[in-house]
């Protein structure tokens, strides 16, 4: 969506059949879409974007035509058609209907067609009330019978309610703060679709509601300040701003560019070690672990491009992923680490004849989910349990030496990633072979942020 646009229509949204109503007053740029004024009610209203939809704009429907499979509805394409070519006067009322099961339907009024200002942070959601009804409650009437369930301590089905929700729900709730970081998301990608995706940016959008709505305002600086996050945007602007050819064999960066880009990281590694009397300086990227990994999730994410003997330079995607939220922008990547990255492969580590199973991420995840937010758990535990429960296994004789190579994998695997991402915070203490000199990671604790990530790699 542009943001320098002639007109900006103020639109209330009203859900139709609930009393007290629930509604939203929302500014949406003029070149927007029905497709994006879609995304944007998603958002401004709550919905998960879990159902089909359309709307009905003068007695004509607009929504997705492959849907209406034999045109018996003349339904048109939402995404050919803009507010400003449908919406023509003040006072114009239309339908959306989201979910043709739970049938939710909302009036919405054009209050106001507006001039367009270069300071409009758009969309903006101005106004509104009460909270958007849980998915797939069973419309206005199963909404009516679930508020009545849940305030009622002696219902039989209470407790079943409660837990599908998770805990809690209030029908007054309204955070208008949480419904713009909503809307930010979704303008963030809007215009982009990455290379090798065969939908929009849009499940990204998704993906990230949840999050960025769960963070408090300590949190999200938390996540702003990551150094992972920091270092794949300095890398990318590095990329932007330079032109960097890849090494003729492998593609890896030029020593100039590594010893540059890294100098921009939050932690820079070093480039050289001294072992007694030498000096060993570092040959190639690949000698650096941590550039190495950023530079992979990064080409991995699609942000950019190149290779042998190429020109290794930002994708559409990577131009639009620096003007995104830092939340966004840290889920992109760790949904890249988790689905698309050998984990193994990825480590900065050797391990010989050890093999990692190919449901490690399933056993971490489930292991991770069940470990309470802040609750310090210790890494021994995790790692033996990671290992029992995929049959990891190290084939040599001495056990001993077995068991710490495998507990090497869990931690470099594992949870070191999960450090980057600020999933996990570490805690460290003495080796226990080799004492205070050398510091091991010795326990963890989950955050709220990655907790608020995990569960959306839930099989």
């Amino acid at each position: 969506m542009s943001q320098k646009v002639a007109q900006v229509y103020q639109i209330r949204v009203s859900l139709n059949r609930i009393s007290p109503p629930i509604w939203r007053r929302i500014l949406v740029p003029g070149d927007a879409t029905l497709g994006e004024l879609h995304a944007i009610l998603q958002a401004a209203m709550g919905w998960d974007n879990y159902h089909l939809h359309e709307y009905t704009i003068e007695g004509t429907r607009y929504g997705n035509p492959h849907i209406d499979q034999y045109d018996a509805l003349r339904t048109l394409d939402e995404d050919s058609h803009s507010l400003s070519e449908v919406l023509r006067r003040k006072g114009q009322r239309f339908r959306y209907e989201y979910d043709f099961g739970d049938s939710w339907e909302h009036t919405l009024l054009v209050e106001e067609i507006l001039s367009a200002r270069d300071d409009d942070d758009l969309p903006r959601c101005l106004a509104g009330k009460r909270a958007c009804p849980p998915e797939d409650v069973g419309g206005p009437w199963g909404y009516a019978n679930f508020l009545e369930t849940i305030e009622d301590p002696d219902h039989p089905d209470r407790e079943q309610l409660v837990e599908w929700i998770s805990g809690s729900f209030d029908p007054e709730a309204f955070d208008l703060d949480a419904i713009n970081r909503r809307l930010r998301a979704v303008s963030a990608f809007a215009d982009v679709e990455p290379s090798g995706q065969s939908e929009s940016g849009n499940e990204l959008v998704w993906a990230t509601e949840s999050l960025l709505t769960g963070l408090s305002p300590e949190q999200i600086e938390i996540v702003e300040e990551l150094p992972l996050r920091r270092d794949v945007v300095a890398l990318l602007t590095y990329l932007r701003d330079n032109k960097v050819k890849g090494t003729a064999s492998t593609g890896n960066l030029p020593l100039k560019a590594v010893r540059e880009i890294c100098a921009r990281f939050v932690d820079p590694p070093a480039l050289e070690r001294t072992i007694g009397e030498r000096v060993h300086r570092i040959r190639s990227e690949s000698d650096l672990p941590p550039l190495l990994f950023r530079h992979m999730l990064a080409s991995a994410a699609e942000l950019i491009e190149g290779g042998p003997g190429q020109i290794w330079k930002l994708t559409e995607f990577g131009a639009q992923y620096l003007t995104a939220f830092a939340g966004m922008q840290v889920w992109l990547l760790f949904a890249v680490w988790w689905m698309d990255l050998v984990w193994l492969v990825a480590s900065a580590n050797e391990y010989g004849d050890a093999a990692a199973p190919a449901d490690l991420e399933r056993a971490a995840l489930t292991r991770l989910l069940q470990t309470p937010v802040g609750k310090l758990t210790p890494f021994a535990e995790f790692a033996n349990a990671i290992i029992s429960d995929v049959g990891l296994a190290c084939p040599i004789e001495d056990q001993r030496v077995a068991r710490l190579i495998l507990h090497s994998i869990v931690e470099n695997v594992v949870i070191d990633p999960q450090i980057d991402f600020g999933v996990v915070e570490p805690e460290y203490g003495p080796d226990p072979i080799l004492g205070d000199d050398i510091q091991r990671l010795s326990a963890f604790r989950v955050t709220p942020f990655g907790r608020s990530m995990l569960p959306e790699f839930r099989p």
